[in-house]
């Protein structure tokens, strides 16, 4: 009996930690808050404290995050949680996906891993920031577009932080900011109501 007993008790953490794991799919959509320099220029811009986005897809074993950083590349979802202040995160899912949806997302992705970091955050697909790989990819693999794309117009750009990144990223190096140029931003992706939100942990 004692045996049994043991057996069902494992068999039940078993399907708990699987249906625990179950929880994500491919292409969920997770955000924290970034730290340093750039992510305080970031909130100061958008009114909103999460500065970072990425893709979550199960890899070599483990849930991990497409992420555009240096270069563009897969983190563990575990590192990638540790890195947010707090560990505060937000997943987020587009609902309705089909398996052939998440296939083309893996699809679209591919090309961008290795990229590198746009600290231009201009809209072109030889370098990519985080907000703006999240969008083109589901763009990309299912004509969906996750968030709202602005221009820098629509940013509030007298933050000290964010005077501070335009002069030493671009008038420092003799380039001027394009008030035209389209941005999307993680805090135009996390307010779209057509998101579900998977999980929070603030």
């Amino acid at each position: 009996m004692k045996t049994s007993a043991l057996s069902m008790l494992f068999l039940s953490f078993l399907f708990s930690f699987s249906s625990f794991a179950a929880t994500y799919q491919d292409g969920d959509i997770i955000f924290h808050e970034s730290q340093g320099v750039q992510s305080k220029a970031i909130q100061e811009a958008t009114g909103s404290k999460w500065t970072h986005v990425g893709m979550l897809f199960y890899k070599e074993g483990q849930w991990q995050v497409a992420e555009a950083v240096q270069p563009v590349r897969f983190t563990s979802l575990s590192s990638f949680i540790s890195r947010g202040k707090n560990k505060a995160y937000r997943i987020y899912r587009v609902p309705g996906l089909t398996s052939e949806n998440r296939k083309d997302l893996r699809l679209q992705l591919a090309p961008f891993v290795g990229a590198d970091y746009d600290i231009y955050f201009e809209w072109t697909d030889d370098l990519i920031y985080c907000s703006e790989l999240v969008y083109k990819v589901f763009k990309k693999a299912t004509g969906i577009e996750v968030g709202h794309v602005q221009k820098f117009r629509d940013l509030n750009l007298g933050g000290p932080y964010v005077k501070a990144l335009i002069k030493n990223r671009l008038e420092n190096t003799g380039r001027e900011l394009d008030l035209n140029e389209p941005i999307i931003t993680p805090v135009a992706q996390i307010k779209d109501a057509k998101l579900k939100l998977v999980e929070e942990v603030k």
